[in-house]
């Protein structure tokens, strides 16, 4: 366009007085330089990688297997007794890079077993181990957003004041989990069978006795208290002749 111009004043200039050519060539100089100037050279480069990651910690429930000593990716975790989590009670999540995983357990009583799965963006998450020390697999239960925080706006939704939540786990290889009474109030479950979840069951702060019943009429149970703005997960594993429980902290 602007070599269309130039040859266009130059073709006039021959036909024009020496003043016209001037104005002309000079008109021509000025719309390019002006044209140029409005380039935006001030450009933010675009980063060479960006860092997803999640929020995840490993729960042992495998029944009969022992201890697992645990590894991410040749990251080791540390070691899980049946009932116990890594990082352990109190601790925060681990923050890992998303994406494929290998997870490696080396259990006291149990052959060795490689997990697969993969950490979602932006998720917060538990991988329970379950099964028995001859079959067992690795189940992941979905939390939430990690950036949906205490008294943050992105997580109001989530911790209401003078407000918690618990879902329930079935970590029991053989045993299903029919219904929960919640100071008397019974909730169903809708026959939570063995590496399945129930979602977050929503209360009002304070103390509270959990009455489980599994197999249509056996019952665990158990009192917890409930804090403001506190999510759990109860989880009700081992065999049915000897079912145990236990609440994990989740926030």
């Amino acid at each position: 366009m602007f070599l269309n111009l130039i040859k266009s004043i130059i073709l006039l200039g021959g036909k024009m007085r020496i003043p016209y050519k001037r104005l002309l060539l000079a008109i021509g100089i000025c719309s390019v330089v002006f044209i140029a100037g409005c380039v935006d050279t001030d450009v933010n480069p675009i980063p060479p990688s960006i860092d997803y990651q999640s929020q995840m910690k490993v729960v042992n429930l495998v029944q009969g297997a022992g201890t697992a000593t645990l590894t991410l990716n040749g990251q080791s975790l540390g070691t899980a007794e049946v009932g116990s989590e890594v990082p352990g009670s109190g601790s925060d999540f681990l923050t890992i890079p998303s994406g494929a995983k290998t997870l490696a357990a080396s259990f006291g009583s149990a052959a060795n077993k490689n997990y697969q799965f993969a950490a979602t963006t932006e998720i917060k998450f538990r991988v329970f181990l379950v099964g028995t020390d001859s079959s067992n697999n690795a189940v992941l239960m979905v939390q939430r957003y990690i950036w949906q925080t205490k008294d943050s706006q992105n997580g109001a939704k989530l911790f209401p004041a003078d407000t918690g939540w618990v879902a329930f786990f079935n970590g029991s290889p053989d045993a299903v989990l029919n219904s929960v009474s919640i100071n008397g109030a019974s909730t169903s479950l809708g026959n939570l069978e063995s590496g399945s979840a129930y979602k977050y069951i929503k209360l009002a702060a304070g103390t509270y006795s959990f009455d489980v019943t599994y197999d249509t009429d056996q019952h665990v149970t158990f009192d917890y208290t409930v804090a403001s703005k506190g999510r759990y997960t109860a989880a009700i594993y081992d065999e049915a002749a000897s079912i145990k429980n236990t609440v994990f902290v989740d926030d």
